[in-house]
This record gives C-alpha cells, sequence and structure tokens, in this order.
C-alpha cells in the first residue's frame, strides 16, 4: 500500500514540475514578445523607442 501511495506522489509531483516549465515557457516566451523592440534596441545600443498610449506593457506606458 505504502509502495502505491508513494508511486502516485511521485507522478503528481513530475506532473506538477512539467506544468509549472510548461507555464514558465509560455511567460517567458510572452515577455519576450511584447518587449521584443526594448531587447533589441539594447542589444544593438540604439536610443530605446518611444513609448505608445496603448503600449502592452503598463510599466511602459506614458501617464496621463
Amino acid at each position: 500500500m505504502k509502495e502505491k501511495l508513494k508511486n502516485a506522489w511521485l507522478k503528481v509531483g513530475k506532473f506538477l514540475l512539467w506544468a509549472l516549465l510548461a507555464a514558465l515557457c509560455c511567460f517567458l516566451t510572452y515577455m519576450v514578445f511584447v518587449h521584443r523592440k526594448l531587447i533589441i534596441a539594447a542589444i544593438k545600443g540604439e536610443k530605446l523607442p518611444e513609448p505608445k498610449d496603448g503600449s502592452r506593457c503598463p510599466w511602459y506606458r506614458k501617464k496621463k
């Protein structure tokens, strides 16, 4: 009985680990997509692009 319970918890733990890794990959992909212009400008050493009013990133929006 203990062996079955231990195996069940190992399967749950593996599933949670893979779900966490998938969520992390999705989050990183989204953040790179949203900030791609900033990343490219920073790599090239250019001036950072001006923010738009409808920017997706709330920290990059102009304050009213």
